[in-house]
């Protein structure tokens, strides 16, 4: 089986709050055969209610929204939905975050000011293949 020739693009769901950082996130995505957008959210209770729905390999999760926080979203996914991988999204350097978002299932946590080569990294090492798009 050529599984890297027949496998379907990675499944992404990107969640934030912030209209400009979900348009960003995508373009930042745009153009990589592996990868596909397939919806975004705008809190975590939109992000798990869309989980339920297209059941994506990766979600890209900020960590602080309203309604319902990336933490919280991101453990309620993991406990409902185990498969999905969750990428947390922050503009906030803090190792408490880093802690928390691990406690809660993220598989990794990402900067928001990170550059797209370091994105792209880190979506293919949170989905735990294809390294080189």
């Amino acid at each position: 089986m050529s599984e890297d020739e027949t496998m379907p693009p990675a499944r992404l769901l990107i969640v934030d709050d912030h209209d400009l950082i979900r348009e960003s996130t995508q373009l930042m995505l745009e153009g990589e055969s592996d990868l596909e957008v397939v919806g975004e959210a705008v809190n975590g209770r939109h992000a798990l209610e869309l989980c339920r729905q297209l059941r994506p390999d990766l979600v890209l999760m900020d960590v602080r929204m309203p309604d319902m926080d990336g933490l919280t979203a991101t453990r309620e996914i993991k406990k409902e939905m185990p498969a999905i991988r969750v990428l947390m999204v922050s503009a906030y350097e803090s190792e408490d975050y880093r802690r928390e978002a691990a406690r809660a299932g993220a598989t990794d946590y990402i900067l928001k000011d990170a550059e797209r080569h370091q994105l792209l990294e880190a979506v293919h090492a949170a989905l735990g293949h294809r390294g080189e798009g």
